[in-house]
């Protein structure tokens, strides 16, 4: 009997020894040894609980820039440009006593040329090729091809430029091309939210987000390409930039700014920066002064070019205290040029301009992007305040004379293979770099042939040509006309003008 029972309790306590090891090892009580997984089943990994209100409202905005990328990505282009560096030496380079002995007509042996590379951005705007940009993006291009975002590359030629708006227009043969909404950049509040797009430091395809940080504003980048900017009556230069925070970076200028609707507000041309690469801000051209200064360009080859004929300054709190206003608001009438719309309107020195055709003026620039919005013949009201009293001074505007010339940095070197010649347009550029120049007209000699008859003639590298016969030829438009007035074969004389000397050259046009 004793043995039996003995022989239950050994059972009953090796049971309940069981169960105690069953409920250690099903407790665990973080006694899991350390790099092995507790064995209940797969761990919950990250929060379940679902996206608040607010976050799932927030979705919207990031699908309307994936949708935005998608519509203005195609119409963007990349824009590569290619300058040849001469490398050739002339006769002016030699010491003087090697010149006197070469003579005139010796050049040295030319060296290997050098080929630059550049990149830049621009927006399609028709489906047969015409494609916006900037001016500093093909200025002295020699050559300039275009790949789309479907990698398809193209030849482009230059329709027209406007050094003083940053301004170009190239063209590509193409067909059926995908073309950018153009939008209202008077529309755009500061805080809106704005896309960057095209091809930065040579990446393609490139969106960047932020928001307009400011308008209207000048930066003074494009004074240097203004001959009028060396005079103390100031700039003709138009800055009247949209600021951004989207990055910017060498290689996205003439590429799109564009709001949430996908419509282009700007041409992004210009960062500030200290280092060459963004820093936080860019600058872009207001869509309504690119696509005013591209009509042009496209309809006439040149800018016509509204004309106050004022300079001016913003009013500031010396200013405003002197005229008894409340704000320093409007720009101060500081000098009237003569014979100008402004002057013939009665518009005097120190009238305050605070509005032009109801629109609030503070800054010389703002009413500069205005009026160049503008075409010669328009009339605008002006909001004056003179003498303590607010009066209405309507002006019709006129054109300003050098508007023809304003498309000069599209106006390439032509060679003219039976004279052996190419001439480029003397601009402001080239007058800095030859001052001897400074008070000339004409076209300037960039290559000469050494079996031409412009080289035959006396004619060098580096020499102005100033008149035909009896007929000025101030541009390269003019001295493309006055050659192919003359009949073939016949001998004319060149007025051309050197670094030390001017005389007449005798120049035979090949049959």
């Amino acid at each position: 009997m004793w043995s039996k029972q003995r022989k239950l309790w050994s059972v009953a306590g090796f049971i309940l020894i069981g169960v105690l090891v069953g409920v250690v090892l099903t407790a665990n009580f973080g006694w899991t040894p350390r790099g092995f997984a507790a064995r209940s089943g797969p761990p919950v990994l990250g929060s379940q609980d679902a996206p608040s209100e607010a976050l799932l409202q927030l979705q919207n905005t990031s699908k309307a820039f994936t949708a935005v990328s998608r519509e203005v990505l195609p119409t963007v282009v990349s824009v590569y440009t290619t300058k040849v560096i001469k490398a050739s030496r002339n006769r002016e380079e030699l010491p003087p006593m090697f010149r006197e002995f070469f003579g005139r007509n010796f050049d040295l042996p030319r060296q290997e040329d050098q080929a630059m590379q550049g990149l830049g951005s621009g927006v399609i705007v028709s489906a047969d090729g015409y494609i916006l940009t900037n001016n500093h993006v093909i200025r002295d291009a020699d050559e300039i091809k275009v790949r789309l975002n479907d990698k398809r590359t193209f030849e482009a030629k230059i329709i027209g430029a406007d050094p003083l708006t940053d301004v170009a227009v190239i063209k590509v043969d193409g067909k059926n091309l995908p073309v950018a909404r153009l939008g209202d950049a008077d529309r755009l509040e500061i805080g809106e939210w704005v896309l960057a797009v095209g091809n930065p430091l040579n990446l393609n395809s490139t969106v960047t987000a932020g928001i307009v940080s400011a308008m209207g504003r000048q930066i003074n980048i494009l004074r240097d390409q203004d001959e009028e900017a060396a005079s103390n009556r100031g700039s003709y230069a138009i800055e009247n930039f949209i600021q951004t925070d989207a990055a910017i970076n060498p290689g996205n200028s003439g590429g799109a700014l564009v709001n949430l609707r996908a419509e282009v507000v700007g041409i992004n041309t210009a960062i500030a920066t200290q280092t060459g690469t963004y820093m936080g801000y860019g600058f872009a051209i207001p869509i309504g002064l690119a696509r005013k200064v591209m009509a042009d360009l496209i309809e006439n080859g040149y800018v016509t070019r509204a004309w106050l004929g004022i300079a001016m300054k913003n009013v500031d709190d010396a200013a405003a205290e002197r005229f008894g206003m409340k704000a320093p608001t409007g720009v101060i009438v500081e000098e009237i040029m003569e014979d100008s719309p402004a002057r013939k309107a009665g518009i005097k020195p120190l009238d305050v301009i605070v509005k032009i055709d109801g629109k609030e003026m503070n800054s010389s620039n703002e009413v500069q992007g205005f009026i160049a919005l503008k075409k010669p013949g328009e009339t605008v009201n002006l909001a004056i305040l003179r003498d303590g009293k607010s009066i209405t001074v309507p002006v019709k505007l006129g054109q300003r004379e050098t508007g023809k010339t304003a498309g000069r940095a599209a106006e390439a070197e032509e060679d003219i293979p039976k004279l052996g010649l190419s001439v480029q347009t003397l601009g402001p550029d080239e007058k800095r770099q030859m001052p001897e120049y400074k008070s000339d007209e004409g076209v300037i000699v960039t290559e000469v042939e050494p079996a031409g008859s412009a080289f035959d003639a006396g004619i060098r590298r580096g020499d102005l040509i100033t008149a035909i016969e009896d007929k000025p030829v101030p541009t390269l438009a003019e001295y493309r006309k006055v050659l192919r007035s003359f009949e073939k074969g016949k001998v004319v004389i060149f007025k051309v003008k050197s670094r030390d000397r001017s005389f007449h050259a005798f120049v035979k046009l090949p049959k």
